[in-house]
């Protein structure tokens, strides 16, 4: 499997990753620059937890102390529905969002088995400047 992946089972993933966020920043480039903005990257809750409004707990706690520390934006690349949700609800805009069934690894698509409401991913940004 690893050759297949390119010498690593998380190549393709992280290949997506790389084009969905050049993409995203490409609509806002200010977004690269640096110490401008946070990327809440890889929020998660236990399936067992979910429904509790965790993640919004997490962001209303975190976008406070990223705002002091000086950053003008904030960013979520929500790979699921459930983030998607968080983020709109904690005032996130989306700015880009693709269908992962689309994207092609080697010329095949490879991420197929998402089932709705999940396989599109968001990319989401939050203004903390008022």
């Amino acid at each position: 499997i690893n050759a297949e992946y390119g010498g690593h089972p998380l190549t393709p993933f992280l290949h997506l990753l790389w084009d969905f966020d050049a993409a995203a920043t490409k609509l806002k480039p200010e977004l690269t620059d640096e110490g401008k903005a946070v990327d809440l990257w890889m929020l998660g809750v236990h399936p067992d937890y979910r429904g509790n409004k965790i993640a919004n707990h997490m962001m209303g706690a975190v976008l406070p102390l990223i705002k002091k520390a000086g950053y003008k934006y904030g960013t979520i690349e929500a790979t699921s529905a459930f983030t998607s949700k968080a983020a709109e609800h904690n005032g996130f805009t989306k700015l880009y969002e693709m269908k992962v069934c689309d994207w092609l690894w080697k010329g095949e698509p490879l991420y197929t088995n998402a089932k709705p409401p999940h396989g599109t991913w968001a990319f989401w940004v939050k203004e903390l400047y008022d």
